[in-house]
């Protein structure tokens, strides 16, 4: 089947750099002629021969549409820049490094047919490169249990809010844009999602792969998230505050009280669990000096985040405060005066933090290191908070880590 004047899915592809992988991505879609579909892609500026790739594939499928970008100005505007050229009455993402699966297309068209549904979620899986997993945090009954679903009754969901392996109904994101060049599509889906209301379908079948190199292996993608500076967790941190309102502002006009305010905890929960938890520890685990301009950004986050919301969960105490305690020694004096100014912020929203520390050595440990701005009181909370750690190490028969923070020195008492 060609080209339709009226494709019933577009599929929006944005690229960068992308020379080696783009045209896998491109046909992981065009393969699929059931139904009418247009594939937009659209170069943000590519420098490596990716749009003379796109182009060529144009030359053989019509159903290909290119925009190609003067200069690269992020993948939220490459994506905003080719909503404006969608005609499907549904639509679908996808990045220039990843594939849909054989006939995943079609598993997610084919559920329209049957399913008064106004988005349709796929399943899809991690690759590397060499294997496929699936993440823990995905593999939870709101996501995997296939069914009809909503937000409100299936918060789980906030755990995949990538737009990918999704088909949405273009009532559910007109007017939407994506911000940012990071974390700017979680917003975007999570209030398209939002305004499917009830009518979400969820299957079981795995339609998209998505690809996480590791650690060792260079990526150029779009969307490959750099992640080598301060510099870019604290745009993450500031993108991720204005994300938390624009989603509890869409949830006021589609839910009711209560239900609000468990959605609004629960993404927050995932931003500090998942994202700002991340940027914390890589800037740890690399010793980063400029680590005090994260604990400020978070800081303002929790400043900003809706009254209650970031005390519903242990996710702050367990995933930043603690591990920042535990690496005490290697934190710069700098850093430590901003790590005081998290400890209030997060005081003044949970009071009771320290009961949310993971055991009775460690909630300790917060207690004594909260009031205040003394830092001799948050190095005998580091102290104790590093205790709690050897000893959860020694009863799991895990190897102790070497007392590489400095506190060993400054123990109390020594």
């Amino acid at each position: 089947m060609e080209q339709s004047d009226s494709p019933l899915v577009s599929v929006l592809i944005p690229c960068w750099n992308s020379a080696g992988s783009i045209e896998r991505a491109i046909e992981s879609v065009l393969e699929e002629r059931s139904f009418p579909l247009e594939c937009i892609v659209v170069d943000d500026g590519s420098t490596d021969g990716s749009l003379d790739v796109v182009r060529a594939v144009a030359e053989r499928d019509p159903r290909l549409v290119v925009l190609g970008l003067d200069a690269n100005v992020g993948v939220s505007t490459a994506r905003n820049r080719g909503l404006e050229l969608v005609r499907g009455a549904w639509l679908t993402l996808l990045d220039a490094d990843d594939r849909f699966l054989p006939g995943g297309l079609a598993t997610l068209v084919n559920a329209t047919l049957v399913a008064d549904a106004a988005a349709i979620i796929g399943q899809q899986v991690w690759w590397d490169g060499h294997r496929r997993w699936q993440r823990s945090r995905y593999d939870i009954d709101d996501i995997r249990q296939p069914g009809r679903k909503s937000l409100a009754a299936n918060p789980g969901l906030l755990n995949y809010v990538s737009p990918h392996g999704k088909l949405l109904h273009r009532d559910c994101w007109k007017g939407l844009e994506f911000r940012g060049r990071v974390l700017g599509d979680q917003p975007w889906i999570i209030r398209a999602l939002l305004r499917a209301g009830d009518r979400i379908e969820v299957l079981a079948e795995t339609v998209y792969e998505w690809y996480r190199p590791g650690p060792d292996t260079a990526s150029t993608s779009i969307t490959a998230t750099t992640r080598s500076s301060v510099d870019r967790g604290v745009e993450a941190i500031e993108v991720a505050i204005e994300a938390l309102r624009e989603v509890a502002l869409e949830a006021a006009q589609r839910l009711g009280p209560a239900d609000r305010e468990r959605l609004v905890a629960r993404y927050t929960e995932r931003l500090v669990a998942t994202d700002l938890a991340a940027h914390v520890s890589r800037a740890l685990d690399r010793s980063d000096p400029g680590v005090g301009r994260l604990f400020e950004a978070i800081a303002d986050f929790v400043g900003a985040a809706p009254s209650g919301s970031v005390g519903q969960s242990n996710a702050l105490a367990r995933r930043i405060i603690e591990p920042v305690l535990r690496s005490w020694g290697a934190i710069p004096a700098e850093a430590r005066k901003a790590f005081a100014g998290l400890l209030r912020a997060s005081l003044a929203a949970d009071p009771v933090l320290h009961r949310r520390a993971a055991g009775r050595l460690a909630r300790l440990g917060l207690r004594i290191a909260g009031p205040g701005d003394s830092q001799r009181r948050i190095q005998v909370g580091a102290w104790l908070v590093q205790l709690a750690e050897r000893r959860r190490q020694a009863r799991a028969g895990e190897p102790i880590a070497p007392d590489d923070a400095g506190l060993e020195e400054d123990r109390p008492g020594g």
